[in-house]
């Protein structure tokens, strides 16, 4: 989801002079020392949301699960850029919060280079353990960048893995932010030899003008988020990508390591691991209804249908 990777060196920066100043006092409003969850860590626990709703929903869900297991939960909503919460999360004015794999490796180190599920896990504890911060188990969903196409072009041109598009794609045109051109297409080359497409600016992060091209086939490919609710809606195919050209963007709860417990990370981990990306897309288009539900009304229904509250 490359429109959260604004600044990012600015945040590791920020995040480490915060760090830095943390570990030299214990003025985190939140510690209040009034029960624990069996090795110290308060009860009292903030989270944050970032500033789009899919994400201020996965809040509501970590928030409710905790609440209803004994946890003095408040929320501290739509706070927006990386840099900002990566900041809070040092500084005790958040405590956890629900991020992104690839863009949280990314992120914290700009000069990172691994984009599978295995390499994102295994590269991300170097980069949070100096700043105090500590990830809970990937769910399987994932919200990335993926390559989609019509249902009709996949079976007439045998497409289902990007590379599938090498034979053709001097025929093709992909649609996408600007961005995408100079950062995707040589990598495309390299990694699948897909090389020869024609490429269209369409600034709207795969929304309704993308959507429209794509299904009038003035494009034939387009960058569309993996939890966005048309591609359910179209019966769209999102392409495989079998060498994780684009890294991996599974959702995970990052918190700060003061609040970390056995209890609480069992509790999220068990409500993470029925986080699918098909689920995602579910509550984005039950957010997005007609009667516009809240966040909070949406988590606490998907909570109850999958038996975490009664």
């Amino acid at each position: 989801m490359f429109a959260h990777k604004k600044g990012l060196g600015l945040a590791v920066a920020a995040l480490a002079v915060t760090a830095t100043l943390a570990g030299c006092s214990s003025s985190n409003p939140l510690d209040t020392g009034d029960g624990d969850t069996g090795n110290g860590a308060t009860t009292a626990i903030t989270i944050g949301s970032q500033g789009f709703a899919e994400n201020e929903i996965l809040a509501q869900i970590y928030g409710q699960v905790l609440a209803a297991n004994g946890y003095e939960v408040t929320y501290n909503t739509s706070i927006g850029e990386r840099e900002a919460f990566l900041t809070g999360l040092a500084d005790g004015s958040i405590d956890l919060i629900p991020e992104y794999a690839g863009n949280l490796l990314y992120g914290s180190d700009p000069e990172a280079t691994a984009s599978s599920v295995e390499d994102v896990t295994a590269a991300l504890p170097d980069v949070l353990e100096p700043l105090g911060l500590v990830t809970l188990d990937f769910a399987p969903g994932a919200d990335a960048d993926a390559f989609v196409v019509t249902k009709e072009f996949s079976e007439e041109n045998n497409v289902t893995s990007i590379g599938d598009l090498a034979p053709i794609a001097d025929t093709l045109t992909l649609a996408a932010n600007t961005p995408f051109e100079g950062r995707w297409f040589g990598k495309l080359a390299e990694t699948y030899g897909v090389e020869g497409l024609t490429f269209k600016a369409i600034d709207d992060f795969g929304g309704p003008g993308t959507l429209n091209e794509l299904l009038t086939d003035t494009v034939q490919i387009a960058d569309i988020y993996t939890t966005t609710p048309s591609i359910k809606a179209n019966d769209l195919v999102v392409l495989e990508d079998p060498k994780s050209l684009i890294p991996v963007q599974n959702v995970v709860p990052l918190l700060s390591e003061s609040v970390y417990s056995d209890k609480l990370a069992e509790l999220l981990n068990a409500v993470s691991a029925k986080i699918t990306t098909d689920e995602l897309i579910d509550l984005n288009t039950t957010y997005g209804g007609d009667d516009k539900p809240s966040a909070a009304v949406v988590a606490e229904a998907w909570l109850k249908d999958n038996g975490f509250l009664k």
